[in-house]
């Protein structure tokens, strides 16, 4: 039986390619995405059983949209250049099944999806090694990232004006704060949402349904 796929990255060659590649292998592309949000819309209308994606899209990380993706019943194959270890081992938490270099072959793509679709997860050879390292480090460190939770009201609010697409000036007008203020909360928020960038606190701040995503 074909395997349904939705295939969302950036990278039209990408795309074109697992979608010829696909046909000679009973994998079957039902649907193409730029974005997070035609991304959903696709997986709601076609239910494919595997999506392949990228961690970043047109309109945000993909971490933004996962949940509702993994809600349709896909299961998430992450191809991307991105070994961040945090972005890694977050999008391997929040359920995705596997992850693949560009630098992978057609042929490894195909099938990485197929045990993907079978239920089995799947790393490359650099992905792997990352995830072994980083838990090797916290086992031998005791080291664990600052709850999500602890966040406090203030860097609640500082987050929401993020997520909103404020800059730092805008974000200490609407609180009525300092723009020295902003930047100490956006340093403490980074430090315990574990990312480097506003784009990754505020994808992983919406998967978490810490904030509301900006469809304005």
């Amino acid at each position: 039986m074909p395997i349904a796929i939705v295939i969302a990255h950036r990278s039209a060659f990408i795309r074109d390619v697992l979608r010829r590649k696909g046909s000679y292998r009973d994998v079957t592309t039902v649907g193409e995405a730029e974005s997070g949000a035609r991304l959903v819309e696709l997986c709601e209308s076609e239910r494919p059983a595997v999506v392949c994606v990228d961690t970043e899209l047109q309109d945000g990380p993909a971490e933004g949209v996962l949940k509702a993706v993994l809600a349709s019943g896909a299961k998430v194959l992450v191809i991307s250049d991105d070994l961040s270890p945090e972005r890694l081992t977050h999008l391997l938490a929040r359920g995705a099944s596997g992850h693949l270099l560009h630098d992978a072959s057609p042929d490894q793509v195909i099938e990485a999806i197929e045990a993907v679709a079978a239920g089995q997860c799947v790393l490359g050879p650099l992905a792997a090694t990352v995830v072994v390292e980083q838990w090797r480090r916290l086992r031998d460190s005791g080291e664990s990232a600052e709850p999500r939770d602890t966040l406090t009201p203030r860097e609640h609010d500082v987050l929401a004006a993020m997520a909103d697409g404020l800059v730092v000036k805008a974000i200490a007008k609407r609180l009525n704060i300092s723009v020295k203020t902003v930047e100490s909360h956006k340093v403490r928020i980074f430090g315990k949402l574990g990312v480097r960038s506003q784009a990754h606190a505020v994808g992983l701040a919406i998967a978490d349904g810490l904030v509301k995503p900006n469809h304005r």
